[in-house]
């Protein structure tokens, strides 16, 4: 039944073009403990002419169909007459979560079998937060591992949790647009320099909160909006990541939480 479902997978690869999946090791076996390319689906990818120009843009939505956590996917793509164009991801991808919406350049003849994929670059994680990067050559069909420095549990100074909205509201107006209007305060015994939400609504389309002025302790922030929302209702939208930089004393500390994995990384 293994051999089958490896066949079946080999078959998979081939279908998008990638020439195998056969990783190259040391002891010539496949390495299961990564994720491999195979397990890489593109969902509803297109490529439609863009409005009002003579651009063509290829789209996807990225599923994770392994057993592993991907932090971020990079494809390297060549388009036609030497033009090159990368599909790219930064969503935390747990197994079978699909990620939100990809769009890039693609090709002019708006035929996705003319998107020639060269190389997969694909940060994983695993659950003692251990991050490797697997690269994957398509035109040589190898494998590369490279395992970073382990990241230590980080505590701190500033929680997402003090970080407060207030008076937050999605607003229909008469167009029928859907607008949030929000303050963030910053209850932390810190200055925040910058604070950005990433979420994104059940299409799988991400949007962005960005407070680029500094919020002193105990302050808020000016009003800050969001336009061309999709929906009044807060339980059709997900966060994604929340990434903020506070001065501890005249050190500037970059940080993101992760959401999805609940857990904080230095930027």
């Amino acid at each position: 039944m293994k051999q089958k479902k490896f066949r079946l997978l080999l078959l998979l690869v081939a279908m998008l073009g990638l020439c195998g999946c056969q990783m190259e090791v040391p002891d010539g076996k496949v390495d299961r403990h990564y994720v491999g390319v195979g397990e890489i689906e593109f969902i509803d990818a297109s490529v439609e002419q863009e409005e009002g120009s003579d651009l063509a843009i290829y789209q996807t939505r990225i599923k994770n169909n392994s057993k592993h956590t991907i932090k971020g996917l990079t494809i390297e793509v060549e388009l036609e007459n030497g033009r090159h164009t990368t599909i790219v991801t930064q969503d935390t991808l747990q197994p079978n979560d699909i990620s939100g919406w990809i769009r890039c350049v693609g090709p002019s003849s708006l035929q996705i079998d003319d998107l020639k994929m060269t190389r997969f670059t694909i940060k994983m994680v695993d659950d003692n937060y251990q991050e490797t990067v697997v690269t994957y050559d398509v035109g040589r069909d190898f494998y590369t591992y490279n395992q970073l420095t382990k990241q230590e549990m980080i505590d701190p100074l500033v929680k997402v949790e003090e970080i407060e909205f207030v008076e937050a509201t999605l607003l229909k107006k008469e167009d029928d647009e859907v607008v949030l209007q929000t303050y963030l305060r910053n209850n932390s015994d810190y200055n925040l320099q910058s604070v950005m939400y990433t979420f994104e609504d059940e299409d799988g389309e991400t949007y962005t909160l960005y407070s680029p002025l500094e919020i002193e302790s105990q302050h808020q922030s000016s009003l800050l909006t969001i336009s061309s929302l999709p929906s009044t209702n807060w339980d059709d939208y997900q966060f994604k990541s929340v990434n903020y930089t506070y001065l501890d004393q005249e050190t500037l500390v970059h940080m993101m939480y992760d959401v999805r994995l609940k857990q904080y990384f230095i930027k």
